[in-house]
């Protein structure tokens, strides 16, 4: 089982490239049969190919975001929140997804649920 430290490195260097948009080092995160349900309610996408075209999307706008707080780590799963700033020309949102991953024995991703929320001031 992959311990501690190593899955709460896993959830910042996905933090991290989701703002760099490193869609290949994400994709590397996970394991070959790995599924995401992002957001919780879509249907999932499984398998890498599917995970890469997720992460490959260009929605026009350069998110930045931020684990804050913990990560919640219970035997081989995980819990943790990031804030996501999103500026939009004038406009600013900002809001916080709460992540729960579950890991393999190699420490990779084996299964990811996001649950974004769009009401959840980060600041509050």
């Amino acid at each position: 089982m992959a311990d501690r430290t190593h899955i709460v490195s896993v959830c910042d260097r996905y933090v991290e490239m989701l703002t760099a948009g490193d869609h290949e080092g994400i994709v590397a995160l996970f394991a070959d049969d790995a599924w995401i349900e992002d957001p919780v309610g879509t249907p999932r996408k499984e398998g890498k190919d599917a995970l890469r075209a997720f992460y490959s999307t260009d929605h026009g706008v350069t998110p930045v975001m931020t684990r804050i707080g913990p990560a919640c780590v219970v035997g081989n799963e995980v819990a943790f929140q990031f804030r996501i700033d999103i500026d939009l020309g004038g406009t600013a949102i900002k809001m916080t997804s709460t992540d729960v991953m579950t890991f393999d024995d190699a420490g990779l991703i084996t299964s990811m649920r996001a649950y974004p929320d769009g009401e959840a001031d980060p600041d509050a």
